[in-house]
């Protein structure tokens, strides 16, 4: 216990604080301090990385704190985006198709997920966890004028954890949690087969 919050605990907090993070993140770039801006939006990504590495390490994983973490994701995105259309508008109006696709590919499973399933998956997959890091990387070269292919290149890769993350809902739609990557998913479905055949193979014995 620290400060009379149980360790289990601090993963959520951290998260909880990167959603109450964001209005102050958006003043500053409605204000526009660019530096501030960017100063936040790289805090709220320290607690980001921060939280997964408590959840792990503390062994503190649950369904608050995934659905904690995904709806600071979604907040963390819209506000960063907000910010830049403010701070580097010329810079959105040329990037926005790709925008667009990010947020497309971002989006879909959540979709695919209310519209099958009746609740998004967090599934919080290996490819996501670095596709976080590489965008918020790729924006340094954007924002700085130097080059947009490493923000093009990670979008691209968006698109393709996108399918995975697709894939992961069609072969194990039952499952709520975490999985790390499409073949974790499909050697779980076929674990969950082959524990399914004999009951199937002694029900179909037992018929008349």
């Amino acid at each position: 216990m620290m400060g009379g919050v149980s360790r289990s605990h601090w993963p959520n907090l951290l998260s909880a604080a990167r959603i109450a993070l964001m209005p102050a993140v958006l003043m500053t770039a409605i204000a526009g301090s660019r530096v501030w801006f960017v100063a936040l939006i790289l805090a709220s990504l320290a607690t980001d990385v921060l939280d997964g590495f408590l959840a792990r390490r503390l062994n503190a994983y649950s369904e608050l704190g995934r659905k904690l973490d995904s709806v600071a994701d979604y907040m963390t995105m819209f506000t960063g985006i907000a910010g830049i259309a403010l701070l580097w508008p010329e810079i959105m109006r040329r990037e926005l198709p790709w925008v667009a696709a990010l947020l497309a590919a971002f989006f879909a499973v959540v979709v695919y997920g209310f519209v099958r399933l009746g609740r998004a998956p967090c599934y919080h997959t290996w490819a996501s966890k670095v596709l976080a890091a590489a965008c918020a990387l790729s924006l340094v070269p954007l924002l700085a004028g130097w080059s947009a292919a490493p923000f093009h290149i990670v979008v691209g890769l968006q698109a393709l954890a996108a399918v995975e993350g697709l894939a992961i809902a069609m072969l194990v739609p039952s499952h709520v949690g975490e999985m790390a990557t499409v073949w974790h998913a499909w050697r779980l479905r076929r674990e969950s087969m082959a524990l399914l055949t004999p009951l199937r193979r002694s029900r179909s014995s037992e018929a008349p």
